[in-house]
């Protein structure tokens, strides 16, 4: 699963001429002065290419903020959890390697359009899952259909619109997919509350079909090579290749919450095969003539830096998005719908400190320093929700949700800028898919672990608090008795009232337990964002 709050780029076009060959027209953004419907393709076009990433964006931040709702739907475990997300996040990463192999055969608009007519139906098969397998399996489907839509619309961007129009183009694909993750959690909470958890994907059914229409109205016809000998050719076996290490690197991650890496022979068998499979997949891409990935690019320091930023960024994003509403609703008391509200205030705020952005970053010179910032922030927000009560109301949780709402635009719009700036058109499309690569595999990340690490603080914390849940504890034992005779004056048989009172005590142990992993969670981000800070520090990059 992918980052909540998006990023954006404003890298500037350099002097080399964009590697996208053209099969017919340019559509909206070129030639065909005489044509009526051009303006309208123009406008049309600046608005597909924020849109449909956007609608990616929306689907992944519903299933983070509302994971608890699908798994509970389908009964996964945490473990059968995760793996919906580690299917979606490997086929996204695959997609992404394919995406120039299609764009080369059928081009742009084809591809855009037919990717998301396949995604609808995918997202059909998810609404419509019984099981977990079924789940996973059309979640891989839909990765492997959406996974590369942001590559592919910011790539356009940067090579097919004019550069007098290439600025607010960009702004308005930022824009709109942060408005796509803020418009998740409202519309999740009040999706939930209403209906079920299926509806989270079948609503994304029918924007995917709209906006295949627009795609194949605005979109232009580029990419597509009339020549095919004059493409690249790209070998199956490297592909296979990466496949298995993303394959392999995930099961062990999965597997070493529950097993000693050591312990049996399996795991560092996998880890040496996985390893294996990507150094090879490296080797032949660096040596490779057309390569699916470019690697060259990764020698610049500050290519390397920004990627590590990135990682960052949505490591803690995610992170961040899936224990909000858990200590929100589960912590709390809150309930879904007025959960979504909360969260989806916050992201619309956001969304209206991008359009700030827009108008000050240039003249903001020293970006190390909002980067420095927005982790700090981060620090900030993570130990006021850690030291937040159990009986916080929402007047407490306006401020902690304002701080919240700065981090996507002190930390990663700054980071966009100055990872892709000194970049021509054929290094920024090899190093954008290799960024999105690691913001795929980084979101797969974020999942599998914050997952494993409250499963294992909830478990210890209840273990602790149940260690005085017996009967030579006079504390526990008056309370018992005081609870067993206030059901039994409500009403309560005598017989069963002893029972009834142990179940709220196993209740409020459970919930006790809940938010002590909540707290904790917190103050892990926290020491994340601490490295993320002081590694940005340090960075003389970023000046």
């Amino acid at each position: 699963m992918t980052s909540v709050a998006p990023p954006t780029d404003n890298a500037t076009a350099a002097s080399a001429p964009p590697r996208v060959p053209t099969s017919g027209g340019t559509g909206g953004t070129g030639g065909g002065g005489a044509d009526p419907l051009r303006p309208m393709r123009v406008e049309a076009y600046r608005y597909a290419l924020g849109l449909i990433p956007g609608l990616e964006f929306f689907e992944n931040a519903l299933l983070v903020y509302f994971a608890v709702y699908v798994s509970g739907g389908v009964d996964a475990s945490p473990k059968e959890f995760v793996w919906m997300t580690t299917a979606y996040g490997i086929a996204s990463v695959l997609a992404i390697l394919k995406q120039q192999w299609f764009v080369e055969r059928i081009g742009y608009r084809r591809y855009l359009s037919a990717s998301l007519l396949l995604y609808a139906c995918g997202a059909i098969l998810a609404g419509t899952s019984e099981g977990v397998t079924q789940l996973v399996i059309a979640r891989a489907f839909q990765g492997f259909c959406a996974g590369s839509w942001m590559s592919s619309c910011r790539i356009l961007a940067q090579v097919s619109v004019p550069a007098e129009r290439r600025g607010k183009t960009i702004q308005t694909f930022a824009l709109l997919l942060f408005t796509g993750s803020a418009a998740a959690p409202l519309i999740g909470g009040l999706l939930v509350s209403e209906y079920t958890w299926r509806t989270m994907f079948l609503c994304t059914a029918a924007p995917a079909v709209l906006l295949a229409g627009l795609a194949w109205f605005a979109v232009p016809d580029v990419g597509r090579l009339r020549d095919r000998a004059g493409g690249g050719h790209y070998p199956f076996a490297p592909f296979m290749a990466f496949a298995l290490a993303m394959g392999a690197f995930q099961v062990v991650l999965q597997e070493m919450r529950y097993t000693l890496w050591l312990q049996t022979p399996a795991l560092p068998l996998l880890t040496v095969v996985g390893v294996g499979a990507l150094v090879w997949f490296g080797y032949h891409q660096w040596q490779h003539p057309a390569p699916f990935i470019r690697l060259q690019p990764l020698r610049r320091r500050e290519f390397q830096v920004g990627l590590l930023l990135y990682a960052a960024y949505y490591y803690l994003a995610n992170t961040q998005s899936y224990l909000m509403p858990r200590l929100l609703e589960q912590g709390l008391g809150f309930t879904v719908q007025h959960t979504g509200q909360l969260l989806g205030y916050s992201a619309l705020l956001t969304v209206i400190l991008l359009l700030v952005y827009f108008r000050v970053a240039k003249f903001i010179t020293h970006k190390k320093l909002l980067i420095v910032s927005g982790f700090l922030m981060t620090i900030a927000t993570s130990l006021w929700l850690g030291a937040m009560p159990p009986n916080a109301g929402q007047s407490q949780l306006y401020g902690v949700l304002a701080l919240k709402a700065v981090f996507g635009i002190f930390t990663v719009l700054p980071v966009a800028n100055l990872t892709f700036r000194t970049f021509d058109h054929e290094s920024f499309v090899h190093g954008y898919r290799l960024k999105n690569i690691l913001r795929q595999l980084s979101g797969s990340f974020a999942a599998s672990t914050i997952v494993a690490f409250e499963q294992h603080r909830e478990a210890l914390h209840r273990t602790r608090l149940t260690e005085v849940a017996n009967p030579y504890n006079p504390i526990f034992t008056q309370t018992l008795e005081s609870l067993a005779n206030a059901l039994a004056h409500a009403g309560v048989a005598a017989s069963q009232a002893h029972g009834a009172a142990l179940a709220q005590i196993a209740q409020m142990i459970q919930r006790q337990a809940s938010f002590l992993s909540f707290i904790d969670g917190f103050h892990f981000i926290a020491i994340v964002a601490l490295c993320g800070a002081i590694f940005a520090a340090i960075q003389k990059q970023l000046n």
